[in-house]
């Protein structure tokens, strides 16, 4: 009877971890970057996960301005939903089909190049985790108070020189999952070698305690210091909400009333509060009613952004923003033309190594580790009834999508100045 017994306790046990794991899960985040905050919430449910971030702006009237929207990952039905609440609109992306995944993989292989490959120098990386034996109860999880800290140094005959930089966190972890895996059956076609080779590779060198235990991070400070000592960058995450309490299946799945999208643009486009939205507007100017101001709101600004290969950036994003900070002048954003043209070339978006390196420790420490300097290099230029040019060329502190935004705040105070005058 005892083999029995203890297969019966072992079964108790498994089915208790697996409810555990296929319970309903909330996170909410809060990261603050350089004076610029963004709060994450993820849910889960069962087969589906439901993601939205909000930035915190400093001027209140231009973060009414942007859309917030809620991404779907709908795994039964092999689809991802994106919700405009504000809106009420929604998108629809099936997963990508194995005939799909076949085509792509088979594209005709790039150009060779001749490009002759150096021996660089030596890249050590240190990493060490260092438990202080401090506990606390956080969200009903035991909470261990950890130090971790993450070296690099590069030899003088590396690739990039030589550097020194060192990134400490130090936080609160828990024993926690919230994995969400979503599979696509996608063929194994074989790919075509990369033929094209870097002009230099270094060598990396791993030290310290690696493989050390860190959990999820509910409340912790980043910082990054330069090669003196000195705090160049700091980041904080604290935990808002974490809850297993069941959640409503309707918060993943397309509410009743709303309207499917037209495009993605249409998704994506402002919605002023008391003002039509932008696609439903004709653009022309405004008829005179004796008030400045009042004219001036409703004057119209056309929005157009590209990319040259060399700047990775979300087109979607940087083109919110840019109608935001239009919006919050008191103009009207729209597509196409407008009384005014706003031209915005964004030439280089580059990350300083100290970003690379944080990347490559991220997954280690749950921690956002795009940090460093970024250059970036764009011009913003003004047409319609004024005209006007802004070049910016400078290096920002990290990660890239807050570098982008100071960039354009440079260059569009200039060139928006020029309507006001």
């Amino acid at each position: 009877m005892q083999k029995p017994l203890i297969s019966l306790v072992t079964l108790a046990v498994v089915l208790c971890s697996s409810l555990a794991a296929m319970a309903d899960i909330k996170i909410k985040q809060r990261v603050t970057t350089a004076g610029q905050k963004m709060e994450s919430t993820r849910m889960i449910k069962g087969a589906r996960e439901r993601t939205e971030q909000k930035i915190e702006l400093a001027d209140p009237q231009a973060a009414a301005y942007f859309p917030q929207i809620a991404t779907v990952t709908q795994c039964d039905m092999k689809r991802t939903v994106r919700l405009n609440d504000r809106k009420q609109l929604y998108t629809v992306e099936p997963f990508q089909s194995p005939a799909d995944a076949a085509i792509e993989k088979t594209t005709p292989a790039p150009t060779k190049t001749t490009t002759t490959t150096r021996a660089g120098g030596t890249l050590t990386m240190t990493y060490t985790v260092k438990d202080t034996g401090e506990r606390k109860m956080m969200f009903g999880l035991q909470a261990r108070h950890l130090i971790v800290t993450q070296e690099m140094e590069s030899s003088p005959d590396s690739c990039g020189g030589p550097n020194k930089m060192k990134m400490e966190f130090d936080g609160w972890y828990v024993d926690f999952s919230a994995e969400f895996n979503c599979p696509m059956a996608t063929p194994q076609v074989p790919t075509r070698p990369n033929i094209n080779k870097p002009d230099c590779i270094d060598r990396v060198v791993y030290k310290g305690s690696g493989a050390a235990r860190t959990g999820f991070l509910l409340e912790g400070t980043m910082k990054m210091f330069a090669p003196d000592g000195s705090v160049q960058f700091t980041s904080t995450t604290e935990t808002l909400e974490l809850s297993r309490s069941p959640l409503e299946a309707s918060l993943f799945d397309v509410p009743q009333g709303y309207r499917l999208a037209d495009s993605q643009q249409d998704l994506y486009a402002i919605s002023v509060p008391g003002m039509p939205d932008s696609e439903s507007m004709s653009g022309s100017r405004p008829t005179s009613t004796g008030n400045t101001q009042s004219t001036t709101a409703m004057r119209t600004v056309g929005v157009v952004v590209t990319f040259a290969s060399g700047a990775n950036a979300n087109q979607s994003d940087v083109e919110n923003y840019i109608r935001g900070k239009i919006a919050s002048r008191g103009y009207r954003p729209v597509s196409g033309s407008g009384d005014y043209t706003v031209n915005v070339q964004v030439r280089q978006i580059k990350e300083s190594t100290a970003g690379k390196i944080g990347g490559i420790f991220g997954k280690v420490t749950g921690v956002p580790t795009s940090v460093g300097k970024v250059d970036v290099d764009l011009i913003a230029t003004l047409s319609g009834g004024s005209s006007g040019e802004a070049k910016v060329k400078n290096k920002f502190d990290g990660p890239a999508t807050e570098a982008i935004r100071a960039a354009l705040d440079q260059a569009l105070d200039q060139i928006l100045d020029r309507i006001d005058n």
